[in-house]
């Protein structure tokens, strides 16, 4: 393996309900009262369709309605915002040790997200991962073609300099596994304890499931 693409929000960041909390935000924004008898169809929406770009699952969410889904989206950005500005951002624990150890043994690190720009910077920079990372990548920078499209991965690979098949990918829902796999990586790995638990990530395709991002160097064979 030459590049490691490893997901964001409940991967090597702890989820600790954010992600939910954003969107609750955001579709309360939208005028959708989560206390209603419509919103626990939507909650179950929304952790199915966890790790695909923020405005693609609001626009899901809201039926097409993109006018609601940009105001539940500004909603959204200001919640995690928000919970930066008040420090309740913080990393799975070994990630930082994790993305230490894939480098150190000369593989190229990516990490991806669903994120605008703007919050998605801020994340890794608090986390402490701006170093870490050889490329930070959101939809944004692949035309909106986020997960489970395969093109973050097809882009992280290109900047890598390598080819998908030499790539490891790591994530805690069944998008970042089904991208994985459409990308053609090497290598495909769930993460337990995140958005989608290990039945699925296996019925994804994942070729092997971890209990936390920080057993991914012992999985390569990588001094941890």
């Amino acid at each position: 393996m030459q590049l490691a693409v490893l997901d964001l929000a409940g991967t090597t960041m702890a989820d600790d309900g954010l992600v939910l909390a954003g969107l609750r935000a955001g579709l309360r924004a939208a005028g959708v009262r989560v206390d209603g008898p419509c919103y626990p169809a939507l909650d179950r929406q929304a952790r199915a369709t966890m790790d695909r770009p923020v405005m693609t699952v609001l626009g899901e969410l809201l039926d097409g309605d993109m006018y609601r889904a940009r105001r539940a989206h500004s909603a959204f950005a200001d919640h995690l915002h928000a919970a930066l500005d008040a420090g309740r951002v913080r990393p799975v624990p070994g990630a930082a040790q994790t993305l230490d150890a894939l480098r150190d043994a000369g593989l190229s690190v990516a990490l991806t997200c669903g994120f605008d720009p703007d919050l998605r910077d801020r994340l890794v920079s608090a986390l402490g991962f701006t170093e870490r990372a050889d490329m930070i990548l959101s939809p944004a920078d692949v035309d909106g073609r986020g997960l489970p499209e395969p093109d973050l991965l097809h882009a992280a690979a290109r900047r890598a300099g390598t080819e998908p098949s030499q790539v490891a990918v790591a994530g805690d829902a069944t998008a970042d596994i089904d991208a994985a796999v459409r990308a053609g990586a090497g290598l495909a790995v769930g993460v337990r304890g995140g958005a989608h638990g290990e039945p699925r990530l296996r019925a994804a395709g994942a070729d092997a499931v971890i209990d936390s991002v920080a057993d991914l160097p012992a999985l390569l064979g990588l001094p941890s």
